[in-house]
């Protein structure tokens, strides 16, 4: 029997830039696992479950995982990439607004994105790794 193996996408220019207008650093290894809720300000991670208030963050990127900010105030954002409309609705919607994005660059999607807790209505709370992008209901700005 043969065994999967997925490459890693590395971070994109425009993710390194964000990371450092966050002002965000990896967490540590003995941070690692502990929910973003638990962190301290200023660090980031990554996480199969996008948006729970208590998604576990690690410092290595594996396949599909989400880029999660706590930023030094607290916000915390899920960062991703989006089709030019979406990220359009993410900056300036005025009703609320079902969307998805993506972990990494993939077709279209491939505008960064950055959709902090706060304007998160619904989502289905679950870890997906293997799932098409993470779907979301957004509350207007």
């Amino acid at each position: 029997m043969s065994r999967v193996s997925y490459a890693n996408t590395p971070s994109t220019l425009d993710q390194q830039a964000l990371r450092e207008t966050h002002h965000v650093r990896l967490v540590s290894s003995t941070e690692e696992g502990t929910g973003v809720n638990a962190l301290p300000n200023g660090v980031y991670g990554f996480t199969y479950s996008p948006a729970l208030p208590n998604a576990p963050l690690f410092a290595e990127r594996r396949f599909r995982s989400y880029e999660t900010h706590k930023i030094a105030g607290g916000e915390i954002y899920v960062i991703g990439f989006a089709d030019v409309e979406t990220a359009a609705a993410i900056e300036s919607t005025s009703s609320e607004r079902t969307i998805q994005i993506q972990p990494e660059p993939d077709g279209n999607s491939n505008v960064l994105v950055k959709l902090p807790y706060s304007r998160i209505r619904h989502h289905r709370q679950c870890a997906a790794p293997n799932q098409h992008g993470f779907t979301v209901t957004i509350t207007p700005v």
